[in-house]
């Protein structure tokens, strides 16, 4: 479980949003910073068809269906940075899918 801003969220449950949209492939990482006190939730994800790299309009209202998704279901907001089929790392076994660079 990550605390985001006082919101309580898991992962799966950032999952659950990306999964109920078509245009997103397989592969997310959360990425989790704090910056001038303040946590930060970036998201990055992969699209399911290169092609649509191409259309920047596409692009924009994917990222922008993504983060209106991610703060009315779950209440966080979040910066979410779409990147390329399979250009996320892979892991054999259980996918390590958050990377918490907060200083404890």
């Amino acid at each position: 479980m990550l605390i985001i801003r006082g919101v309580n969220v898991f992962p799966s449950q950032i999952e659950g949003v990306l999964m109920d949209i078509p245009e997103v492939g397989g592969g997310y990482e959360i990425i989790v910073s704090r910056e001038n006190y303040l946590d930060k939730l970036e998201v990055l994800v992969e699209v399911s068809d290169a092609a649509l790299l191409d259309n920047y309009k596409k692009l924009e209202d994917l990222r922008n269906k993504i983060r209106h998704n991610l703060k009315t279901i779950l209440q966080i907001d979040a910066t979410v940075k779409l990147v390329e089929p399979q250009s996320l790392k892979r892991f054999e076994g259980k996918a390590k899918r958050v990377t918490d660079l907060r200083k404890i």
